[in-house]
């Protein structure tokens, strides 16, 4: 693998572009700073800014200029990955060295998010919805909306009135145009940032791997009928966690322990922190 990256390798950013489609909203609407180079501040005058190939987009021209940069942690470490995985890689039918540019992002993106992310609070829009969705499904519960505004406090419990006040917010948010919402979709950030244990950080790096597998072909047809994943895609994933070193446990590095399955199982539900990359544009794995 080279040491520097040019638009001539840009080749090497499939695997993480395939990432990209899957996880980032109404791709066609994503504010993509395609073929436009990010200001070079150090360029000297007359200096040649080279400008990406057109199709990829902001995450890959992040991605190039920290490889370059060297500030990927496990980068220096493309050898004892060879000796890890390559097996793995060719009976999947994999390339090498996009699998290395998509391994090195995931692990950057996880470390970005949760380790130097920023968390948020919920925008006013995601506050409506929880409400009115928490409304909706109550079914026949007791409910109790309580309101405080200064020394001022109030409660609901009518059932009729709640359910009144749900269907109010989603008949808005329905008809209601985004210039007259916008200040709905403001973020603000929480004092502090919400660090999660390391095993729901595993789970999502995980879940970036094992995803990325639905979008290849060739991946898919090794699988047996039925089976969300092949024994050899949960291996590759389980070993990757030992190597970029998420865990320490050798448990990851013999696929007969089942640990990766464990940890998919236990954290299905898992509430992350709403929080967003310190380096890249926001998506949200599944």
């Amino acid at each position: 693998m080279k040491e520097k990256l040019t638009w001539d390798d840009a080749h090497l950013f499939d695997y993480i572009s395939a990432v990209e489609y899957l996880y980032v909203p109404d791709i066609d609407d994503y504010e993509y700073n395609i073929n436009l180079e990010v200001s070079n501040s150090n360029a000297e005058i007359g200096e040649k800014v080279e400008a990406p190939v057109f199709g990829y987009s902001e995450i890959s021209v992040i991605f190039k200029n920290r490889y370059n940069e060297g500030k990927l942690s496990k980068q220096h470490l493309y050898r004892e990955y060879l000796d890890v995985v390559r097996h793995l890689l060719k009976e999947l039918q994999l390339d090498v060295d996009k699998f290395w540019c998509l391994f090195l992002f995931a692990l950057d993106y996880c470390e970005s998010l949760f380790y130097q992310g920023i968390t948020m609070k919920a925008t006013p829009l995601e506050q409506l919805q929880a409400l009115a969705n928490m409304i909706a499904n109550a079914d026949n519960e007791t409910m109790l909306l309580k309101f405080k505004a200064g020394k001022q406090k109030t409660s609901v419990e009518s059932p009729v009135a709640l359910r009144f006040l749900a269907d109010a917010i989603h008949n808005h948010l329905k008809n209601a145009d985004y210039a007259t919402t916008k200040s709905l979709y403001v973020r603000e950030e929480e004092e502090e940032a919400v660090i999660p244990k390391d095993s729901p950080i595993i789970t999502y790096f995980a879940k970036i791997l094992l995803n990325f597998f639905d979008t290849q072909e060739q991946v898919r047809n090794k699988r047996k009928e039925g089976a969300n994943h092949s024994l050899k895609e949960m291996e590759l994933v389980s070993l990757l966690v030992y190597f970029a070193r998420l865990s320490d446990n050798k448990s990851w590095t013999d696929i007969v322990n089942e640990t990766l399955k464990g940890f998919l199982r236990q954290y299905k539900d898992y509430k992350y922190p709403n929080n967003v990359s310190s380096i890249y544009p926001e998506f949200s794995v599944y």
